[in-house]
């Protein structure tokens, strides 16, 4: 493990778990949150996308390995929806998440759907 591999696994349980303070800390503060819904920046917006809201389905992101080079972590993930009533199973997909790290800090978060995409971007397969 390294330091940039140790932040990404701090990201992904502190947003597991809802453990939203400290997320942010696993942030720096100019981070960029690329979404669905456009890019976010900063702690706040950051943290905002991370909220679960209460019913429905929850998500959960399962590692089944990473890729280091440089400042650069790819993730490779299982999306899992839960419903939030039961916390049964909804359905799962295969994600990789490519992440930038500086100082021990996420500067950047970008999910990809298609896993070779992100890899393509991270320097190769």
């Amino acid at each position: 493990m390294s330091a940039n591999t140790d932040a990404v696994e701090r990201f992904i349980e502190t947003f597991n778990s809802q453990d939203l303070d400290a997320f942010e800390q696993t942030l720096d503060p100019e981070v960029e949150i690329v979404s669905g819904r456009g890019p976010r920046r900063g702690r706040d917006e950051a943290r905002a996308w991370a909220t679960f809201k209460p019913g429905g389905v929850q998500q959960k992101m399962v590692v089944e390995g990473m890729r280091e080079s440089g400042d650069r972590v790819v993730a490779l993930t299982r999306r899992q929806w839960y419903w939030d009533a039961t916390d049964e199973l909804a359905s799962e997909e295969e994600m990789a998440h490519l992440f930038t790290v500086r100082g021990g800090l996420v500067t950047r978060w970008q999910p990809f759907e298609d896993r070779a995409e992100a890899l393509k971007g991270f320097g190769g397969a």
